[in-house]
């Protein structure tokens, strides 16, 4: 059944958007106000000097925003793309050369009593752009020069972030390979992607001898030619497999190591002789590669972060190593907040977690446990819900329209809120790593919520428009 937000008298205007954006931004401003009004009893809770208001302030001036966009042509922001991006990052420099220092990063300029994030303005900036690009026909992603200008354009913002320090707004950008992907960027760089963080999470969790030896495996599985050699393809595979477990129990991994090496090269040379020594040498060059950036990611790991971000790592891949009272605190209070919630939750402003403060940022981080107690499961299932239909709404309408354009902003936005809400989410329950990263329309934070209203009122406009 195809979903419509069509009504009289406003053919393309698409309500069910707005609907999930405006149910979202309530949403937010009810749950900055469960979290803090207890802090105010016998003050002025809408003050602008407390969370609260501020956050109704920057609620205001998005929605006003969001309208002001939704009244320019959709086309003057393919057309002023590239000032954009350039003025994207000039703030980025800016911020690191005026901005404040809060928590360790210097992430925002000062505006009063209000300060701005230009890392949330950088991303919609660079959205555009890489939108823009993609809908020319001058560009194609088939071309490897195509698609290292592409990476450059998007990692020089990137770059930028990540010196302030702000890896989780840098990793956001990485949305964008959702729209590369959808316009032709090569599978293989994919595969490589996915084969680098596994061999990032594996060396991290069990050493780099055991997921380098892991992905000879993976390489032998490849390379092997099942059709004409079956059980003995079985016996190899299962004997390394059991020398691994085996030798990993009583710390020999190193051998087994070194025997998965050599089996890999004979098989290579000898087990599969059809291929040229070019394909040969191309298959040992990649396993090579692979095991140098597994041994740098454990060493610099181990030798090169400080404790404090050894312990962000080990919080996601390896909590039993973290102090629960420390580094591991955040985490079990959130967990514990969520899980006491049940089904139907304890009830607005009656969250014992939440009124305590047991679970720290939880207004900008660690917003959902809130959901979670006050709302349960069912609140917390209904926000996701909003999440995912607005993402594929923004997706189907992109899908329908014949303009390159619209259909790339589309995706790109898609992109940016879903990986938002799932890492956002997902550092609540331990699923992703805590590197703070805001839910998109519900934590706390002008920069953040105007960047995805703005984001939303062109989208709007491009859907009525077209």
């Amino acid at each position: 059944m195809k979903i419509s937000g069509n009504i009289r008298g406003l053919p393309q205007f698409d309500w069910l958007i707005l609907f999930c954006y405006l149910a979202l931004v309530v949403v937010g401003l009810m749950m900055i106000y469960t979290t803090t009004y207890h802090d105010f009893l016998g003050g002025n809770i809408w003050s602008i000097t407390s969370p609260f208001g501020k956050q109704v302030v920057w609620a205001g001036v998005s929605i006003v925003l969001m309208l002001a966009v939704f009244v320019v042509d959709w086309q003057f922001w393919n057309t002023i793309s590239i000032p954009l991006y350039i003025l994207g990052l000039i703030s980025l420099i800016a911020v690191l050369l005026i901005g404040n220092e809060i928590k360790g990063a210097t992430s925002w300029i000062a505006v009063g009593p209000f300060t701005i994030q230009p890392s949330e303005f950088a991303k919609l900036t660079t959205l555009i752009y890489v939108s823009s690009l993609l809908s020319s026909i001058r560009y194609n992603l088939r071309e490897f020069k195509t698609q290292l200008l592409l990476v450059v354009l998007i990692m020089s913002p990137v770059m930028l972030i990540i010196l302030q320090p702000d890896p989780g707004s840098a990793l956001t950008f990485s949305s964008l390979f959702l729209l590369l992907y959808r316009k032709g960027m090569p599978t293989i760089y994919y595969v490589i992607g996915i084969l680098i963080f596994l061999t990032l999470v594996l060396s991290l969790i069990y050493g780099y001898e055991f997921s380098f030896g892991t992905l000879v495996l993976i390489g032998l599985l490849f390379i092997l030619d099942f059709s004409q050699n079956r059980i003995l393809s079985i016996m190899m595979i299962t004997t390394l497999i059991l020398t691994y477990i085996i030798s990993y129990q009583y710390g020999f991994v190193a051998y087994a190591l070194g025997l998965n090496i050599a089996v890999f090269i004979f098989v290579l040379f000898y087990f599969n002789r059809r291929k040229s020594m070019s394909t040969k040498f191309s298959y040992i060059g990649g396993i090579l590669l692979f095991g140098m950036i597994s041994f740098v990611s454990s060493y610099a790991f181990n030798n090169v972060l400080k404790p404090h971000q050894q312990d962000r790592i080990n919080v996601w891949l390896q909590p039993e190593k973290c102090d629960p009272r420390g580094s591991l605190y955040n985490l079990i209070q959130s967990k514990l907040a969520i899980g006491s919630g049940g089904l139907t939750g304890k009830g607005y402003l009656e969250g014992t977690y939440t009124k305590l403060n047991y679970v720290p940022e939880q207004t900008t981080d660690f917003i959902f446990s809130s959901i979670g107690e006050e709302q349960g499961f069912i609140g917390g299932a209904a926000v996701i819900v909003l999440f995912f239909i607005l993402v594929f709404r923004l997706i189907q309408k992109g899908e329908n329209s014949k303009h390159q354009f619209i259909k790339n902003y589309s995706y790109a936005v898609a992109g940016f809120i879903f990986i938002h809400f799932f890492i956002n989410i997902g550092m609540t329950m331990g699923i992703s790593p805590v590197i703070g990263i805001p839910l998109p329309f519900i934590s706390k934070g002008g920069s953040s919520l105007m960047s995805f209203s703005i984001m939303i009122g062109i989208a709007l406009k491009m859907y009525k428009s077209r």
